[in-house]
C-alpha cells in the first residue's frame, strides 16, 4: 500500500511548499510516509487533464491513501 498526496494551488495566496508541509506534518503525526507528490498550479476552471486527477486516479490501488 502506497501514500500519495495531492497539492494543487490556483492562486497566488496559496502556496505548494506549504501544503507539502501541512501534508508531510499530517502523515507524520499518523505514522504515514509519504511516498509521492502530485503537485498542480492551476485553476479549478481547468480540466480533469491539466489538474492530473486522471493521472493520480491511475496510481492509486485498493489499500493506497490519498493526503489532499
Amino acid at each position: 500500500m502506497k501514500v500519495i498526496g495531492y497539492i494543487r494551488v490556483s492562486t497566488d495566496e496559496q502556496d505548494l511548499e506549504k501544503q507539502k508541509h501541512l501534508l508531510l506534518e499530517y502523515a507524520q503525526d499518523r505514522q504515514l510516509l509519504i511516498n509521492e507528490f502530485i503537485s498542480v498550479e492551476v485553476s479549478s476552471k481547468e480540466g480533469t487533464k491539466e489538474r492530473r486527477i486522471d493521472e493520480l486516479l491511475s496510481m492509486l490501488n485498493k489499500g493506497d491513501t490519498l493526503l489532499v
